[in-house]
């Protein structure tokens, strides 16, 4: 598989991913799967990152697909834990996921720094750990290492 990241992040490509997470990795490209991908979505996405690296914007399928057959090394930034799960349903694989932004909304309560989950949420981030799937909420690397495991 060439996922070498999997993140989930509402605010997709920014300066935490772009400068915190993409410079420590091998990456060749940047696969967002967004809410909406309409060409402005794109283009402003495409602004966002750093020339060196590619971008694919996939819808679920896509990046499921797309995991398993690319042979780059993808960093997968998914907009919520909608369209990771939605992906994971059409095969997507992972043994990881970092959960590094999910800002508050109606509904969300707060869980660790900048991560808030609505009950939703945190059944299908129990549902991940119980299938073996290592669950991080950090913003960026620096931070400590923080499982959701134990908390939900």
């Amino acid at each position: 598989m060439p996922a070498v990241f999997v993140r989930v992040d509402d605010r997709l490509i920014h300066g935490q991913v772009t400068q915190g997470w993409l410079p420590g990795m091998k990456i060749d490209e940047v696969a967002a799967v967004p809410e909406r991908a309409d060409k402005l979505a794109k283009d402003l996405m495409g602004l966002a990152l750093p020339p060196e690296y590619g971008l694919r914007v996939l819808s679920p399928a896509e990046a499921a697909e797309y995991a398993k057959t690319s042979p780059k090394r993808v960093f997968f930034i998914f907009e919520s834990l909608a369209l990771l799960d939605a992906a994971l349903k059409k095969g997507l694989t992972l043994p990881s996921v970092n959960i590094g932004g999910l800002h508050f909304r109606e509904g969300r309560e707060k869980v660790l720094k900048d991560v808030y989950l609505t009950p939703k949420e945190k059944v299908f981030v129990k549902d991940l750990t119980t299938r073996g799937v290592k669950v991080d909420g950090r913003s960026v690397p620096s931070d400590p290492h923080a499982g959701l495991e134990g908390i939900l």
